[in-house]
């Protein structure tokens, strides 16, 4: 883990973290920066006291018979890839959530709306042939599934890879309500493909849940809107923006 710290002739400022997600995950890291904000405004201790606790859930049965080789970490390939900022403005959002209310009556997430229309338009960009498998994956939080709970203040990994896999077609032709849908079904179906990983159900072909290809045809998704980094306040109030750069 490293920090670093730029400070702007106005007096702003801008830190920066470096830290190895075996240590944490989204939320852990959050509670981290939180607790320093706090150390730094003067308390003593932090208000959540941080809990190590990596023997909370015991890991998957080994399977007596793996058809292939233990799966490794995906290869990085070697894309020539470059950062791109895309804004989706709030009317645009409210649009699309607004347009799913009409059509089933019930709400939709900010995410479900962005993800969705970003991996839509993102295939049709593409041009995929017809019929390519597209999937869209991202993580979510596992701590409501455990139990016993985990105990307050814990900072490790506890998450869990949704997928979701559709033709390049049909996810073309699809409106931005189906494609909602499929992401809220996905989401809904979490706790079952959780169990069935902690049986070890999952891993029986010798896929692992967690070692999804990287590949073109693969989105991922990340939100760190809600882990709680725009509460991080170390003396100034909250952050005025913060961001993610990850790298492998």
């Amino acid at each position: 883990m490293a920090f670093s710290v730029t400070q702007f002739e106005c007096g702003g400022f801008v830190i920066g973290l470096i830290f190895c997600h075996t240590i944490c995950d989204g939320l852990g890291a959050a509670q981290f920066l939180n607790a320093v904000g706090e150390i730094a405004r003067g308390l003593e201790h932090p208000s959540t006291t941080p809990v190590w606790c990596r023997d909370f859930s015991p890991l998957p049965p080994q399977q007596e018979k793996m058809n292939t080789l233990p799966v490794l970490p995906p290869a990085m390939p070697n894309y020539r890839l470059q950062h791109a900022n895309i804004d989706i403005s709030l009317d645009q959002i409210k649009q699309v959530k607004t347009e799913f209310h009409d059509s089933t009556g019930q709400m939709c997430s900010t995410f479900e709306a962005v993800a969705a229309t970003f991996w839509k338009f993102r295939t049709l960009a593409v041009n995929f042939e017809p019929n390519t498998e597209v999937k869209l994956v991202f993580f979510a939080n596992c701590r409501q599934l455990l139990e016993p709970p985990l105990p307050k203040g814990f900072y490790g990994n506890c998450f869990f890879p949704v997928t979701i896999t559709a033709s390049s077609e049909t996810l073309a032709q699809a409106s931005n309500v189906e494609v909602i849908k499929l992401i809220q079904e996905a989401k809904g179906n979490l706790p079952v493909e959780y169990s069935k990983y902690m049986k070890g159900d999952s891993m029986k072909n010798g896929e692992d849940p967690f070692a999804p290809p990287l590949i073109y045809t693969t989105l991922f998704i990340s939100e760190w809107g809600r882990l709680g980094f725009n509460q991080v306040d170390y003396g100034w109030g909250p952050s005025s923006s913060h961001c993610s750069n990850p790298r492998v």
